[in-house]
C-alpha cells in the first residue's frame, strides 16, 4: 500500500505530474513499501530515522574534519551549531519543525561547499564563471561611454556602477520573455519542494530570488499569495531578505568584489531560507493550495519590448540606489560627528558609529570563523549594513580590498586597516542580503502581515542580522550569510 503520511503524498504528486506515474510507482513508492515492509517500521518512522542518521553523520565528519585543521575552523562549526540552536530556541513552534527541511536545506550547502572547494573542478568553473560574469558585465561600458563620455571613470558610483544595473534589468528582462529564467526558476524550485518538503509557491518564490530579488520574484507567485499561510508567507519574506537581485550583484561586483563569492552567496541563499523560515516559523496550518505554480511570459509582446521594458523598470532602482546612498552616507557622517563630540566629553574623541558596531557584532563575526583581530572589522561593516544601507558596507569593503592590494601599512595608530585575505570571503558573503522592508504585500491584509514582520524582526535580533535570513550557510572560500560564514571554515582549504 502506498504511503500515509500527508508529505509524502504531496511528493507523490508531484512525482507524477513531473515524472509519470510508471516512474513513481517503481522507484518512489515500491522502493518505500518494501523496505518498510522488510524493516517492519512505518515509512513515517522510517524517514525519521534517515533523516537523523544523515544529520548525525554529516555532524560527526564536520567535527573531526575541522578538529584536525585548526581551532577556527572548529569555532565556525560550533558557530553553526549555535546559530541552529538559537533558531530553534526563539521557534513559534519550537517542537513541530521539519526534520526534512533541515536536514535538505543544510545538506544542499554541504554538498555545493565540498563540490566547490574540495574538488579542483569545482572551484575551476566557479572561477571561470565568476570572470565570464566580470566580462558581462563590462559590456555596459559601451554604453556609459557613448551617453556620458570618455571621462565616465571619474564619477564611478554613478556613471560606471549605474548603467550596469539598467544593463542586466533589461537582459533579465528579455530572458524572462523567452521563458529561459521562467524554466530555470521552475527547475531550481522543483528541486527544493521535493527535497526539502517545502510548498510549491514558496519554494517558487525562493529559487525566484537568486535572479529576481525580493520585490519581483513575489510576482511570480501573485495569483497564490491570498491562499498563503503565515509559515508561507514568513517564508517567502525571508528569502526575499536574504537575497538580492542579479542587477545588484552586478552593482557589487562593480566594487571590485570578487563575483565568485558574489554568486556563490547568491544561488545558496535560496535553500538556507527555506531551512531556516521552516525552523524560525514551522508550517502548523492546512495548505490552502499545492497546485504547481504556472508562469507566464509578462506583459511585452516581443523580444525588443522586454529589452525595452527592463531598462525602463530599472530607472527607479537606479533612482532609489543614489537616493538611498547619499543620504545614508550623510547620516553615518552626521552619526559619526555627534558620537565625537559626546566621547570627547569623556575622553574618547575615537568615539563612532563604525567603532560601537565593531563591538556590538564582533561575538557573531568571531562565531563565523574569522580571527580575533578582523573580527572587528567584519564586525564594523555587519553594523553598517545593518543599520544603514548595504550598498556603504559594500563601498567601504572596497576601500579594505584596495588598501591591501595597494600594500600599505597594516596598522596605522594601532588600527588595522585591512583583514586578512581568507577572511574577505566571509566578509562578502555576509554582508549579501537586502536590508529593508519589502512593500509587495501592502494590498493584502496588514494585520497579518504586521505578524510576520514582527516575527522576522526577533528572528533577525536573534542572530544578529538586518532581518531573519542572514542565517543562511556560508562557506569559507565561497558559501553564503553569516549561518555561511560558520559552515564557511569548516571547507576552509586556506
Amino acid at each position: 500500500h502506498p504511503p500515509t503520511n500527508p508529505r509524502l503524498s504531496l511528493l507523490n504528486h508531484y512525482y507524477i505530474h513531473n515524472m509519470g506515474y510508471t516512474l513513481h510507482t517503481i522507484v518512489f513508492v515500491q522502493s518505500l513499501c518494501v523496505l518498510s515492509e522488510f524493516l517492519h517500521f512505518p515509512s513515517f518512522f522510517l524517514f525519521r530515522i534517515i533523516y537523523m542518521s544523515v544529520l548525525v553523520a554529516a555532524v560527526c565528519w564536520l567535527a573531526l574534519d575541522t578538529a584536525q585543521r585548526g581551532t577556527r575552523q572548529l569555532v565556525s562549526f560550533f558557530g553553526l551549531l549555535l546559530f541552529v540552536f538559537l533558531t530553534l530556541l526563539f521557534s513559534k513552534h519550537p517542537f513541530r519543525w521539519s526534520w526534512q527541511t533541515l536536514v535538505f536545506g543544510i545538506g544542499l550547502q554541504f554538498i555545493f561547499g565540498l563540490f566547490i572547494l574540495r574538488t579542483t573542478f569545482g572551484l575551476g568553473a566557479l572561477q571561470w564563471l565568476g570572470n565570464k560574469a566580470e566580462a558581462f558585465m563590462s559590456f555596459a561600458d559601451t554604453g556609459s561611454k557613448f551617453v556620458f563620455g570618455e571621462s565616465y571613470t571619474d564619477h564611478f558610483f554613478a556613471f560606471r556602477v549605474m548603467p550596469i544595473l539598467v544593463f542586466l534589468s533589461s537582459v533579465i528582462s528579455m530572458l524572462y520573455h523567452i521563458g529561459f529564467m521562467a524554466w530555470l526558476i521552475c527547475k531550481i524550485g522543483f528541486i527544493m519542494q521535493v527535497t526539502m518538503g517545502t510548498s510549491p509557491a514558496e519554494s517558487m518564490a525562493a529559487a525566484g530570488n537568486i535572479f529576481l530579488g525580493h520585490t519581483d520574484s513575489p510576482l511570480l507567485i501573485r495569483p497564490y499569495i491570498s491562499e498563503l499561510t503565515l509559515s508561507e508567507i514568513h517564508a517567502v519574506m525571508t528569502g526575499g531578505f536574504a537575497s538580492i537581485s542579479g542587477t545588484i550583484l552586478g552593482a557589487y561586483i562593480s566594487f571590485g568584489v570578487d563575483a565568485t563569492h558574489l554568486l556563490t552567496a547568491t544561488v545558496m541563499s535560496a535553500p538556507a531560507s527555506l531551512a531556516i523560515a521552516k525552523m524560525f516559523w514551522p508550517e502548523t496550518s492546512v495548505l490552502r493550495s499545492n497546485r504547481p505554480v504556472k508562469m507566464d511570459k509578462g506583459e511585452s509582446k516581443n523580444l525588443l519590448e522586454a529589452a525595452s521594458l527592463g531598462a525602463s523598470r530599472a530607472i527607479a532602482l537606479v533612482a532609489s540606489v543614489l537616493a538611498n546612498i547619499i543620504a545614508f552616507m550623510a547620516l553615518l557622517a552626521l552619526f559619526d560627528a555627534v558620537l565625537s563630540w559626546l566621547g570627547g566629553m569623556f575622553d574618547c574623541p575615537q568615539l563612532s558609529f563604525s567603532l560601537i558596531c565593531s563591538y556590538v557584532f564582533m561575538p557573531l563575526s568571531f562565531m563565523m570563523g574569522v580571527s580575533f583581530d578582523d573580527s572587528f572589522i567584519v564586525a564594523e561593516l555587519m553594523g553598517i549594513k545593518t543599520f544603514l544601507n548595504e550598498f556603504v558596507a559594500y563601498q567601504k569593503l572596497s576601500e579594505l580590498i584596495n588598501r591591501r592590494k595597494a600594500g600599505g601599512p597594516e596598522y596605522v595608530n594601532n588600527v588595522k586597516q585591512y583583514i586578512s585575505v581568507s577572511f574577505i570571503h566571509v566578509l562578502t558573503i555576509s554582508l549579501l542580503i537586502f536590508n529593508s522592508f519589502p512593500i509587495w504585500f501592502a494590498q493584502y491584509d496588514y494585520s497579518l502581515f504586521t505578524k510576520i514582520i514582527g516575527a522576522l524582526s526577533r528572528h533577525g535580533c536573534v542572530h544578529g542580522y538586518s532581518l531573519c535570513l542572514i542565517p543562511c550557510f556560508s562557506s569559507s572560500h565561497f558559501f553564503h550569510h553569516r549561518f555561511s560564514a560558520a559552515v564557511s571554515h569548516c571547507f576552509d582549504l586556506v
